[in-house]
Protein backbone atom coordinates (compact mmCIF):
# COMPACT_ATOMS: atom_id res chain seq x y z
CA UNK A 1 0.00 0.00 0.00
CA UNK A 2 2.93 2.28 0.90
CA UNK A 3 4.56 1.18 -2.73
CA UNK A 4 1.23 2.49 -4.79
CA UNK A 5 0.53 5.59 -2.80
CA UNK A 6 4.29 7.15 -2.73
CA UNK A 7 4.23 6.22 -6.81
CA UNK A 8 0.67 8.03 -6.95
CA UNK A 9 2.32 11.05 -5.34
CA UNK A 10 5.84 11.27 -7.42
CA UNK A 11 4.28 14.55 -9.84
CA UNK A 12 3.27 15.86 -6.23
CA UNK A 13 6.93 15.83 -4.44
CA UNK A 14 8.18 18.57 -7.33
CA UNK A 15 9.27 21.60 -5.41
CA UNK A 16 8.51 19.85 -1.95
CA UNK A 17 12.15 18.52 -1.66
CA UNK A 18 14.66 20.54 0.73
CA UNK A 19 18.07 20.21 1.27
CA UNK A 20 20.27 21.13 4.15
CA UNK A 21 23.03 22.80 2.27
CA UNK A 22 23.60 22.79 -1.67
CA UNK A 23 23.70 20.29 -3.97
CA UNK A 24 25.72 20.29 -7.57
CA UNK A 25 23.37 21.58 -10.51
CA UNK A 26 22.67 18.39 -11.97
CA UNK A 27 21.31 16.79 -8.19
CA UNK A 28 19.58 19.94 -7.94
CA UNK A 29 17.48 19.88 -10.85
CA UNK A 30 16.73 15.72 -10.54
CA UNK A 31 15.57 16.57 -6.72
CA UNK A 32 13.19 19.16 -8.44
CA UNK A 33 14.60 21.30 -5.12
CA UNK A 34 11.75 23.44 -3.71
CA UNK A 35 14.24 25.26 -0.93
CA UNK A 36 17.14 24.95 1.00
CA UNK A 37 17.99 25.10 4.71
CA UNK A 38 20.86 26.82 6.26
CA UNK A 39 22.42 27.08 9.63
CA UNK A 40 23.50 30.87 10.37
CA UNK A 41 25.13 32.17 13.64
CA UNK A 42 26.34 35.76 12.14
CA UNK A 43 24.71 39.09 12.54
CA UNK A 44 21.28 39.03 10.44
CA UNK A 45 22.48 41.07 7.78
CA UNK A 46 25.05 38.35 7.05
CA UNK A 47 23.25 35.77 7.37
CA UNK A 48 20.36 37.42 5.11
CA UNK A 49 22.89 37.94 2.37
CA UNK A 50 24.16 34.14 2.23
CA UNK A 51 20.60 33.18 2.20
CA UNK A 52 20.09 35.02 -1.01
CA UNK A 53 23.26 34.18 -2.39
CA UNK A 54 22.05 30.53 -1.70
CA UNK A 55 19.16 30.74 -3.48
CA UNK A 56 20.34 31.40 -6.45
CA UNK A 57 23.33 28.74 -6.55
CA UNK A 58 20.67 26.28 -6.00
CA UNK A 59 17.71 28.18 -8.19
CA UNK A 60 15.29 28.22 -5.45
CA UNK A 61 13.27 30.91 -3.92
CA UNK A 62 12.67 29.74 -0.21
CA UNK A 63 15.28 29.56 2.46
CA UNK A 64 15.10 27.94 5.58
CA UNK A 65 17.31 29.31 8.33
CA UNK A 66 18.21 28.12 11.47
CA UNK A 67 19.54 30.20 13.77
CA UNK A 68 21.12 29.53 17.34
CA UNK A 69 18.84 30.27 20.11
CA UNK A 70 20.75 32.42 23.00
CA UNK A 71 18.25 34.62 24.69
CA UNK A 72 20.88 37.75 25.09
CA UNK A 73 20.38 38.10 21.16
CA UNK A 74 18.08 35.90 19.74
CA UNK A 75 14.99 38.39 20.48
CA UNK A 76 16.87 41.19 18.33
CA UNK A 77 18.03 39.11 16.02
CA UNK A 78 14.26 37.98 15.11
CA UNK A 79 13.12 42.13 15.23
CA UNK A 80 16.17 41.92 12.31
CA UNK A 81 15.25 39.11 10.82
CA UNK A 82 11.53 40.11 10.17
CA UNK A 83 12.48 43.28 9.05
CA UNK A 84 15.10 41.66 6.71
CA UNK A 85 12.67 39.31 5.21
CA UNK A 86 11.25 42.19 3.41
CA UNK A 87 14.16 43.00 1.61
CA UNK A 88 15.25 39.55 1.15
CA UNK A 89 11.93 37.69 0.66
CA UNK A 90 13.87 34.05 0.13
CA UNK A 91 13.61 33.71 3.82
CA UNK A 92 10.57 32.20 4.51
CA UNK A 93 11.10 30.63 7.87
CA UNK A 94 13.28 31.31 10.74
CA UNK A 95 14.03 29.03 13.26
CA UNK A 96 15.97 26.51 15.66
CA UNK A 97 17.73 23.56 14.87
CA UNK A 98 18.19 20.98 17.44
CA UNK A 99 15.13 22.68 19.24
CA UNK A 100 15.11 20.63 22.76
CA UNK A 101 18.60 20.07 22.93
CA UNK A 102 19.10 23.82 23.01
CA UNK A 103 16.25 24.67 25.18
CA UNK A 104 17.60 22.62 27.59
CA UNK A 105 21.06 24.22 27.55
CA UNK A 106 19.21 27.30 28.60
CA UNK A 107 18.86 25.65 32.09
CA UNK A 108 15.18 27.63 32.22
CA UNK A 109 11.86 26.10 33.99
CA UNK A 110 9.05 25.70 31.00
CA UNK A 111 7.52 29.23 32.43
CA UNK A 112 10.96 31.50 31.85
CA UNK A 113 11.44 29.36 28.72
CA UNK A 114 7.96 30.02 27.20
CA UNK A 115 8.13 33.52 27.79
CA UNK A 116 11.46 34.27 26.25
CA UNK A 117 10.16 31.76 22.93
CA UNK A 118 6.75 33.66 23.27
CA UNK A 119 8.77 37.05 22.93
CA UNK A 120 10.86 35.53 19.92
CA UNK A 121 7.62 34.77 17.73
CA UNK A 122 6.50 38.15 18.65
CA UNK A 123 9.54 39.94 17.38
CA UNK A 124 9.56 37.13 14.40
CA UNK A 125 6.29 38.81 12.86
CA UNK A 126 6.52 42.16 14.07
CA UNK A 127 7.56 43.64 10.60
CA UNK A 128 6.85 40.43 8.51
CA UNK A 129 3.73 38.94 9.77
CA UNK A 130 3.95 36.27 7.15
CA UNK A 131 7.77 35.03 8.10
CA UNK A 132 7.38 31.78 9.44
CA UNK A 133 8.21 30.08 12.89
CA UNK A 134 9.81 26.48 12.64
CA UNK A 135 11.98 24.11 15.05
CA UNK A 136 13.67 20.80 14.66
CA UNK A 137 12.44 18.08 16.77
CA UNK A 138 13.30 14.60 16.83
CA UNK A 139 10.48 11.57 16.77
CA UNK A 140 11.81 10.18 20.29
CA UNK A 141 11.73 13.46 21.69
CA UNK A 142 7.96 13.80 21.73
CA UNK A 143 7.51 11.08 24.02
CA UNK A 144 10.04 12.38 26.32
CA UNK A 145 9.33 12.66 30.48
CA UNK A 146 12.76 14.84 30.35
CA UNK A 147 11.94 17.63 28.52
CA UNK A 148 7.97 17.70 27.42
CA UNK A 149 7.14 19.89 24.96
CA UNK A 150 3.42 20.25 25.96
CA UNK A 151 4.63 22.07 28.93
CA UNK A 152 5.42 24.69 27.06
CA UNK A 153 3.00 27.69 26.92
CA UNK A 154 0.12 26.91 24.36
CA UNK A 155 0.45 30.51 22.97
CA UNK A 156 4.08 29.53 21.71
CA UNK A 157 3.28 25.95 20.35
CA UNK A 158 0.56 27.67 18.55
CA UNK A 159 2.35 29.93 17.12
CA UNK A 160 5.17 27.15 15.48
CA UNK A 161 4.25 27.09 12.12
CA UNK A 162 6.40 24.51 10.62
CA UNK A 163 7.91 21.45 12.48
CA UNK A 164 11.02 19.82 11.00
CA UNK A 165 10.24 15.84 12.47
CA UNK A 166 13.61 13.77 12.24
CA UNK A 167 14.06 9.99 13.30
CA UNK A 168 17.27 9.93 15.39
CA UNK A 169 17.38 6.08 14.59
CA UNK A 170 17.02 3.57 11.44
CA UNK A 171 14.62 1.29 13.39
CA UNK A 172 12.05 3.92 14.04
CA UNK A 173 10.22 2.41 17.47
CA UNK A 174 6.59 4.13 16.15
CA UNK A 175 5.31 4.73 12.40
CA UNK A 176 5.61 8.04 11.30
CA UNK A 177 1.96 8.63 10.95
CA UNK A 178 2.06 8.20 14.61
CA UNK A 179 4.43 10.80 15.21
CA UNK A 180 3.23 13.24 13.06
CA UNK A 181 -0.37 13.30 14.66
CA UNK A 182 1.44 13.40 18.21
CA UNK A 183 3.07 16.23 16.69
CA UNK A 184 -0.09 18.20 16.03
CA UNK A 185 -1.50 17.66 19.39
CA UNK A 186 1.15 19.37 20.67
CA UNK A 187 1.92 22.21 17.89
CA UNK A 188 -1.67 22.62 16.62
CA UNK A 189 -1.09 25.19 13.83
CA UNK A 190 2.22 23.40 12.73
CA UNK A 191 2.56 21.99 9.25
CA UNK A 192 5.44 18.87 8.87
CA UNK A 193 8.76 19.11 7.31
CA UNK A 194 9.62 15.23 7.54
CA UNK A 195 13.16 15.03 7.85
CA UNK A 196 15.59 12.29 6.58
CA UNK A 197 18.84 11.11 6.26
CA UNK A 198 20.45 9.84 3.04
CA UNK A 199 24.21 9.53 4.55
CA UNK A 200 25.62 6.72 6.42
CA UNK A 201 24.98 6.84 9.85
CA UNK A 202 26.64 3.16 11.03
CA UNK A 203 29.37 4.87 13.17
CA UNK A 204 26.78 7.49 14.48
CA UNK A 205 24.23 5.72 16.38
CA UNK A 206 23.19 2.26 17.16
CA UNK A 207 20.64 1.00 14.58
CA UNK A 208 17.39 1.53 17.38
CA UNK A 209 17.12 2.87 20.24
CA UNK A 210 18.60 1.33 23.50
CA UNK A 211 20.68 -1.13 21.49
CA UNK A 212 24.46 -0.94 20.59
CA UNK A 213 24.55 -2.64 17.50
CA UNK A 214 24.94 -0.93 14.05
CA UNK A 215 22.63 -1.36 11.16
CA UNK A 216 24.42 -3.59 8.52
CA UNK A 217 25.09 -2.13 5.20
CA UNK A 218 22.31 -3.55 3.78
CA UNK A 219 19.60 -2.43 6.56
CA UNK A 220 20.86 1.15 6.27
CA UNK A 221 19.83 1.66 2.58
CA UNK A 222 16.68 -0.71 3.12
CA UNK A 223 15.61 1.01 6.06
CA UNK A 224 15.92 4.26 4.55
CA UNK A 225 14.34 3.23 1.10
CA UNK A 226 11.04 2.16 3.79
CA UNK A 227 11.09 5.53 5.42
CA UNK A 228 11.73 7.41 2.36
CA UNK A 229 8.27 5.22 0.50
CA UNK A 230 6.72 6.32 3.87
CA UNK A 231 6.81 9.91 4.01
CA UNK A 232 6.26 10.31 0.04
CA UNK A 233 2.82 8.57 0.52
CA UNK A 234 1.79 11.14 3.32
CA UNK A 235 3.08 14.25 1.22
CA UNK A 236 0.48 16.44 0.32
CA UNK A 237 -1.96 13.48 1.67
CA UNK A 238 -1.68 15.30 5.10
CA UNK A 239 -0.34 17.26 7.59
CA UNK A 240 3.22 16.88 5.44
CA UNK A 241 3.84 19.36 3.35
CA UNK A 242 8.09 18.77 2.33
CA UNK A 243 10.48 16.34 2.46
CA UNK A 244 14.33 17.41 3.94
CA UNK A 245 16.87 15.78 3.43
CA UNK A 246 20.56 16.04 5.26
CA UNK A 247 22.68 16.77 4.65
CA UNK A 248 22.75 18.26 0.90
CA UNK A 249 26.01 18.18 -0.90
CA UNK A 250 23.97 15.72 -3.86
CA UNK A 251 26.67 15.34 -6.39
CA UNK A 252 29.16 16.55 -4.04
CA UNK A 253 29.77 13.86 -1.30
CA UNK A 254 33.25 13.91 -0.47
CA UNK A 255 33.19 17.74 0.35
CA UNK A 256 30.96 17.08 3.26
CA UNK A 257 32.57 18.28 6.15
CA UNK A 258 30.70 16.73 8.59
CA UNK A 259 32.86 13.28 7.43
CA UNK A 260 35.66 14.49 9.20
CA UNK A 261 34.26 13.72 12.41
CA UNK A 262 34.94 10.54 13.53
CA UNK A 263 31.83 9.86 15.55
CA UNK A 264 30.16 10.80 11.76
CA UNK A 265 32.42 8.15 10.02
CA UNK A 266 35.33 6.72 11.24
CA UNK A 267 38.04 7.21 9.14
CA UNK A 268 38.74 3.61 8.24
CA UNK A 269 35.21 3.83 6.56
CA UNK A 270 35.36 6.50 4.64
CA UNK A 271 35.15 5.12 1.67
CA UNK A 272 32.14 2.92 2.80
CA UNK A 273 30.42 5.59 4.29
CA UNK A 274 29.96 7.57 0.87
CA UNK A 275 29.16 4.44 -1.40
CA UNK A 276 26.52 3.73 1.33
CA UNK A 277 25.43 7.72 0.42
CA UNK A 278 25.46 7.48 -3.20
CA UNK A 279 23.59 4.43 -2.92
CA UNK A 280 21.02 6.58 -1.18
CA UNK A 281 21.33 9.05 -3.16
CA UNK A 282 20.12 7.14 -6.59
CA UNK A 283 17.20 5.45 -4.05
CA UNK A 284 16.09 9.46 -3.91
CA UNK A 285 16.84 9.80 -7.53
CA UNK A 286 14.63 7.32 -8.73
CA UNK A 287 11.94 7.30 -6.00
CA UNK A 288 11.48 10.90 -7.25
CA UNK A 289 11.62 10.51 -10.83
CA UNK A 290 9.00 7.33 -10.75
Amino acid sequence: MILSSAVETRTESVNRIITWGENSPEWYRALHLGGVRIGCSDAPASCADYAQKTAKSQGVDKIFLSIPLNPGRTITDARQYSELSRTHPVICEVGFDDFVSQCEKLKLNPDALSSILNQISHELRSANPNLLLGITVYEDELYSSRFALDRLDENFRRSVDLVQLYPHYRKEARRFPEAVERTEKIFPRARIIAGLYPYDRRNYLPCVQGGSTPCTNEEEISLFTESLKERLAMLNHSNVEWIELFPGNFGMEPRWKGWHEPRTCQPERLQECLENTKTMHEVVRTALAQ
